[in-house]
Parts: C-alpha cells; structure tokens; sequence
C-alpha cells in the first residue's frame, strides 16, 4: 500500500471576502474516469445555511470543478448527503438535515444536550449528478444519523446503517434499514448492535458487502454514560443484514472511520482497507489493512498532527472541536483507490483526498 500527496478537492477560493467551509464529502464512481463528490457547504461548521454541493472531476480526481449547489430548496435547513449508483444507472443521495428554526440555535443545546429535529431524507438525480430532485423525507421509524452512503448488494437491494441519534446515557442502538425500490420507502431490517443498557452509542456507521450475503458495519463506539471513546467496532451479518454475529472491538482506537472491501477470497483469509480519524493522543488519518480477525496487517498515516486533536470526554466538546472527519474510501481500479476527508487548513474546513495504490488484484 503507497500513499500519494494528499490534494485539495474544495478550499474557500476567496477566504478575505466571505466564508465557505466545507465538510462531510462523500465521492461516487460514475465510470470513464470521471468521479462526483458530494459536500456540504455553509458560514461556519454548524451553520444553518449548511446546503448539500457537488462539484466533478474527469480525469480520475486530479482536477476538479468548482461546486454547485446540489438543489434549489430554500428551507432553513442544515444538511448532509452521500451519493451512490443505482442498478438502474440513477445515482441516489441519502442522508439527514437538521431542522434550524434561526440562524444562531445551536444543533447541540450545550446545557441539556438536547438535539434539534433530524429528518432522514433522499434525493435523485437521472443525469449523473448535474441536477438533482430536492430531497424529500422518508420514514425510516427513527431520525438516524445516516452520515454514510447506501450500499447497493449483490442482490440488487439498498441497506443503509445509523443509529437513532440522540446524547441520552441510555437506549442508544444501531439499525439496518433497507429499501427494495430505489431508496423511495424503507424498512428496518435488523438491530446490528446494542450494548447492554443501550450506554453504547454506535455513530458514523459504515457498510460494505464482502461477498454475497456478508454484510460489515464499522462504526465508532461512543460510552455516553462514562463519557469516553471506545476503539472502533466492527459486526457482520452472514445472512445479508437480517441478523449480526457479536461485535469485535479492533482495538483501533479511532472516531470516525470507513471501510472497503479487499481481498475477499478464500472467506477465512478476508481482508479489509479501513480509514480511521484519531483524534485523542496520537492524533492522525491513519490507513489499515485488517483482518476480519481484528489483525492489523499494515497500515500507512495519510497525516499526523497533534494539533487537529479534539478535546476528550464531554461529547458536546468533542462535537464543538472537531478538526478533521467523515472519511471515505472510493476504489478507483483493482489496484488504486482515492481517499477523502474534510480538515481545518488555514483556519478554513476544507475538502481533501489523496490517492492510495492498494498493490496487485
């Protein structure tokens, strides 16, 4: 595994005269070449006027074009998007908004810790993202924090993970839910992890399908009532997401985190490409190669800096010191993928990639 120099997908072009700070990119493959990355831009990190963008590279994410709004919606609305391909070519754009009643209402209530309505919503676009349908809600049963991208199987179904989001000590749990025609209704399929008493919030869960039926989720594991980051947990389901075996704690003491599928053949020799924010001492982006064991079979920093750590215990200052997060994993090849995040850089939050050569298929 070789890291390339980390790029900037999207920075402030005029940072003097207005502020745009970018956060929460999520890329999809279109084919050819050509990549489209979904981001959210707004006044600050928490701003109400957080709206979803794209912008579009044609020559394998070297260059990339300058953002557009995603939608032409006008209600006050804080959003986050990620976007994925459809069996039927449409690309599909599911995630959450935070309901802002005013500009200066924070998402947090920092003395109850109370949350503001969070809305499950989903977007379509026909024309390879160069317009979008303006998101619409769905009834997933629950507000979960859907920060990751669906996942489309093998068997032409779309299943999505996150947790019903609150900052309660208790009754936190994470679901799958699926959808069997094209992300317009959904249901839950399966509770994929609960500690006992709930205590455990799983948050910034991602998937991936290992072969048929084999489904992953890996998510960070938050102990609300101790108030401390667990390492990162990874459960499986070998029956398509209908039910997961007991969660292994990998040790890997990371926020934010996402995974990819590697080799995946022969079933006890799988391998994984995972990305994990570690932002308490010793503070990096750090890349691994791991198995479905927990083993951790290489791994590369794609940047360290104790600066970008963010403060410990309290979740609510935690939330308000993030530096860097929400990474993603996109293959560009059987040998080459690209890696994304947003980060502070010069005082401005910005988006980042940087591609990886995975070595031979």
């Amino acid at each position: 595994m070789r890291l390339g120099e980390p790029f900037t997908i999207y920075a402030n072009p005029a940072p003097l005269l207005l502020s745009r700070q970018a956060a929460f990119p999520g890329l999809v493959s279109l084919g050819g070449g050509e990549l489209l990355a979904m981001f959210s831009i707004g006044q600050a990190f928490d701003a109400a006027d957080m709206r979803s963008h794209t912008c579009r590279s044609r020559d394998g994410g070297r260059t990339w074009s300058a953002p557009v709004p995603m939608h032409g919606g006008t209600a006050l609305e804080s959003e986050s998007f990620k976007p994925v391909r459809l069996p039927d070519g449409r690309l599909l754009a599911t995630g959450y908004v935070f309901e802002r009643p005013d500009m200066v209402t924070p998402i947090v209530d920092p003395a109850t810790r109370r949350i503001l309505p969070l809305v499950t919503k989903a977007a379509w676009s026909s024309d390879d993202g160069a317009t979008w349908s303006v998101p619409r809600p769905f009834d997933a049963d629950a507000p979960l924090e859907l920060s990751g991208p669906a996942l489309v199987t093998s068997d032409g179904r779309l299943l999505a993970a996150g947790a019903p989001f609150h900052l309660g000590t208790e009754g936190h749990e994470g679901w799958l839910i699926e959808s069997r025609d094209g992300g317009g209704s959904w249901q839950r399929l399966s509770v994929f992890y609960r500690s006992p008493g709930g205590r455990v919030a799983p948050w910034e869960c991602r998937l991936a399908e290992l072969g048929p039926g084999r489904i992953a989720v890996l998510f960070w594991a938050y102990d609300t009532a101790a108030d401390r980051n667990l390492d990162n947990h990874l459960v499986l389901s070998e029956d398509g997401g209908q039910s997961f075996g007991p969660a292994l704690a990998t040790g890997i003491m990371g926020q934010a985190s996402n995974l990819m599928p590697l080799n995946l053949t022969p079933p006890g020799e799988s391998e994984i490409l995972t990305i994990h924010c570690h932002r308490a001492p010793p503070v990096s982006l750090t890349l691994r190669r791991l198995a479905l064991t927990g083993e951790v079979r290489e791994e590369a920093d794609i940047f360290t800096a104790e600066a970008m750590g963010a403060a410990t215990g309290n979740i609510s200052a935690q939330f308000g010191s993030l530096k860097f997060g929400q990474p993603s994993l996109t293959r560009l090849s059987q040998t080459e993928a690209l890696a994304a995040w947003w980060q502070v850089e010069d005082c401005q939050h910005v988006i980042k990639g940087a591609r990886i050569e995975l070595g031979s298929a």
